[in-house]
């Protein structure tokens, strides 16, 4: 480590300042700085290796120290070849390298705009093979960030900019400003590699790593138990009626109040589009909107269960850090114990070190400076991210929210994973295996489904070329200890770390001696989560979870959603219902229509309860779909003149599917889409089709995405958004993620009647 720093420091010096030949005499005025360069040099240079230890040096390692006076000992042939290996990997997949920032571009340039003006850049240039692959645009910054296909385009892309314009000059703004190219990593405000402030940011590549090491030691801060209930359920220290007040003025500040001050915006941007002549006529502002509580909002309904409540539990496989005495630790070094040396860090240290990459004992003592009194001991697990991805993962074992079987698996898991020879993936580099383990469960039918998520066996998408994150020849053993493990016994009830004062709640069903019923494993390459339609493989037990919910018995696979608080759902669930009974007068020949429907939940719960006759339900999801066409079958439904489901984006085929709806048939609307609400289509659809007089949100973002949906819904019409607008009639939130800020709404919107809607429109 310190001989490939100094003969980075030397490359870097060589770059500044090329030292004159052997056979030729300095300048007069130079000969001061080669002293004191000279004089830097001998005081950081390390001390040469024992002549019984020396290697012939590489290529790599001759170029790099050429200029060397006097030279210093070469580094062993393995240390180069990691050093060289581990940049080209770097390079693999960060492509910082490929980047060019483009200055003085206008302001607030929409997509289609960015797009249009990198073209006109290239047009006729075809010649320079240039191919522009990526473009980012911050909507207030006047610069364009441009990533290439290949390194090899960047320099002739930024003579195109820079010299490409009329003359000679630069190419212009349509204002007439020059443009101005450089690369990304050299660009001030992008990161100059040549700035000194940065290369301390960086991490200490100046030779002072003392900033470095603070920060590092504050990102491997090791939580309490409360810190951990604090990040990961922050209500948890109140009672829980102050938690439902919390929410409830939450939901009428950040949720009600934002809907209104929305569709204030629509209006005035009406008044703008009148003024400049865009439009005839703006309509003055409904009454109900400027009414003091224009938009009723009810109390939070509270969940049947506080604690304890999940039967649906996603763990992170990292490291979990914990505070060990620095004395211990040396004691450990000085003996065999070859897996402490490959989990026991100090705090400056950021990477777990294999044995193999320890080349010699004097590196080892380099591995984790002393910075600190206590060492991190760092052992592979699965748990909750508190403090993100540098702070290690956190057992679920302090978290009321948590069952006890979910820790139990966890507790198996985790056994595992200390002694696999497989490493868990690191998101950072993009090595190691094991990513994520989902957990699925039911009470009622005592059913548990697990999910392992791993990347490929071969390694992920920043393996080293050397071949030591290729884990194929073990992989499959690992998998079946790991299928062994979980399936061998009933879960053990584990021991707990509740706070003080904690209560235990009586449960309809125990959970005591459950077992695996069905274990899956997907592979992953990508960067962040697999979609719910990825492939899964099918290991041991049941393909499919059943759960009952209400009236009704349904199946789950693994990609499938369903709500993560089962006795919570049957609250919510009856909220929809009684919503819809009010507008159904003949139930039997009312029609709903079940927008981003999953798994057939609440569509099928309305057949169940008589409020419906017929249903369709639509989602993008095709393992959800599948089992809502099984689900209906298990209900009762058979026939397909009662129930149908698409497998498809609403937007797609929403609009199809109301015009197949026969005109005499009554039609109530349900939606319960996901945390990035509706497609604009969807809203259009339910906007202008009329025969929809009540439309029910389900939203799980109701300070979000919610109040956007709503104020399209709600707003006047426009080419875009048709029809006569509804507005809401009654807001219900339901806690069902009690210890957490989580809840989810229930918001009724009715149509404007005709006589209402001519009051502020002219009837043409």
């Amino acid at each position: 480590l310190l001989l490939s720093t100094y003969h980075y420091q030397r490359t870097n010096m060589e770059g500044e300042q090329q030292p004159p030949a052997a056979s030729e005499a300095p300048a007069a005025e130079t000969t001061e700085q080669s002293a004191e360069m000279t004089t830097m040099m001998e005081e950081e240079k390390p001390a040469a290796a024992p002549a019984d230890d020396a290697k012939p040096a590489t290529d790599a390692d001759t170029t790099l120290s050429q200029s060397t006076t006097p030279p210093a000992a070469a580094p062993s042939t393995s240390t180069a070849t990691t050093t060289t290996t581990t940049e080209n990997n770097e390079r693999h997949w960060d492509q910082t390298n490929k980047k060019v920032v483009v200055r003085n571009v206008l302001k607030f340039l929409r997509p289609k705009e960015v797009t249009k003006l990198t073209t006109e850049w290239l047009k006729g240039k075809e010649h320079l093979n240039i191919k522009i692959i990526k473009t980012k645009k911050p909507p207030k910054d006047n610069w364009i960030k441009v990533t290439l296909e290949d390194e090899s385009m960047v320099d002739p892309f930024i003579q195109l900019i820079n010299t490409g314009g009329e003359g000679g000059k630069a190419i212009t703004n349509t204002r007439g400003g020059d443009l101005f190219a450089k690369r990304a990593n050299e660009d001030q405000r992008g990161g100059d590699n040549n700035n000194d402030n940065n290369r301390k940011r960086k991490g200490g590549r100046d030779g002072n790593d003392d900033n470095d090491a603070r920060k590092r030691a504050a990102a491997m801060k090791v939580l309490t138990t409360d810190e951990v209930r604090d990040a990961i359920t922050p209500l948890w220290r109140l009672p829980y009626e102050e938690q439902l007040k919390v929410k409830t003025r939450e939901m009428i500040h950040k949720c009600s109040m934002k809907i209104i001050k929305e569709i204030k915006g629509k209006f005035r941007i009406l008044e703008q589009e009148a003024r400049r002549g865009q439009r005839a006529k703006c309509p003055k502002i409904y009454e109900w909107v400027g009414e003091r509580r224009a938009i009723e909002m009810e109390s939070v309904v509270a969940s049947p269960r506080l604690f304890e409540y999940r039967n649906k539990c996603e763990f992170t496989c990292g490291y979990r850090h914990s505070k060990v005495d620095k004395e211990e630790v040396v004691k450990v070094e000085d003996g065999d114990g070859d897996d402490v040396m490959k989990s026991v860090e100090d705090g400056a240290a950021t990477d777990v070190v294999k044995e193999e990459e320890v080349a010699a004992p004097e590196a080892k003592e380099e591995v984790a400076p002393a910075v600190a009194e206590e060492a991190i001991l760092k052992t592979a697990a699965a748990g909750f991210l508190a403090q993100g991805w540098s702070g290690g993962v956190y057992l679920p074992h302090c978290l009321q929210n948590m069952p006890d079987w979910s820790c139990g698996l966890a507790d198996i898991f985790n056994e595992f994973l200390a002694t696999s020879s497989i490493p868990p993936y690191d998101s950072k580099v993009h090595r190691g295996i094991w990513r994520t383990i989902t957990l699925r469960c039911s009470l009622r039918t005592r059913e548990i489904m697990a999910i392992v998520v791993h990347a490929p066996a071969g390694g992920g998408v920043g393996k080293r070329d050397c071949g030591t994150d290729d884990y194929s020849t073990v992989f499959e053993s690992e998998k079946q200890r790991l299928v062994d493990m979980l399936t061998k016994d009933a879960i053990l009830t584990p021991s707990r770390d509740f706070p003080e004062g904690y209560k235990k709640e009586e449960e309809e069903t125990s959970g005591d001696g459950m077992k695996v019923t069905s274990i899956f494993f997907q592979e992953y390459v990508g960067l962040s989560n697999p979609p719910p339609e990825h492939p899964v493989q099918h290991i041991y037990g049941k393909t499919s979870l059943e759960e009952r919910l209400g009236k009704c018995t349904f199946q789950i696979s693994p990609g499938a959603f369903f709500q993560t608080n089962t006795q919570g759902a049957e609250v919510l669930y009856d909220i929809v219902v009684n919503r819809i009974k009010e507008v159904t007068t003949n139930p039997q020949d009312t029609l709903l229509v079940d927008v981003c429907c999953g798994t057939g939940t609440i569509g099928l719960t309305c057949l169940k309860e008589g409020v419906v006759g017929k249903l369709v339900g639509v989602d993008i999801s095709k393992p959800a779909i599948a089992d809502a066409v099984v689900n209906a079958t298990k209900n009762g439904y058979t026939e397909s003149a009662t129930t149908r489901f698409v497998a498809s984006p609403a937007e797609k085929v929403l609009p199809d599917e109301m015009k197949n709806i026969p005109k005499n048939c009554p039609v109530v609307a349900v939606v319960d889409p996901a945390r990035d609400g509706l497609h604009g289509v969807v809203v259009r659809t339910l906007r202008s089709n009329e025969r929809i007089q009540r439309l029910v949100y389900v939203s799980c973002n109701p300070t979000g995405t919610l109040a956007r949906d709503a104020a399209m819904l709600c707003s006047p019409p426009t080419k875009k958004y048709p029809g006569r607008p509804f507005k809401p009639t009654l807001s219900q939130p339901v806690d069902m993620f009690p210890s957490t800020k989580h809840c989810e709404m229930v918001m009724t919107f009715d149509r404007m009647s005709v006589e209402e809607y001519e009051q502020y429109h002219d009837k043409e």
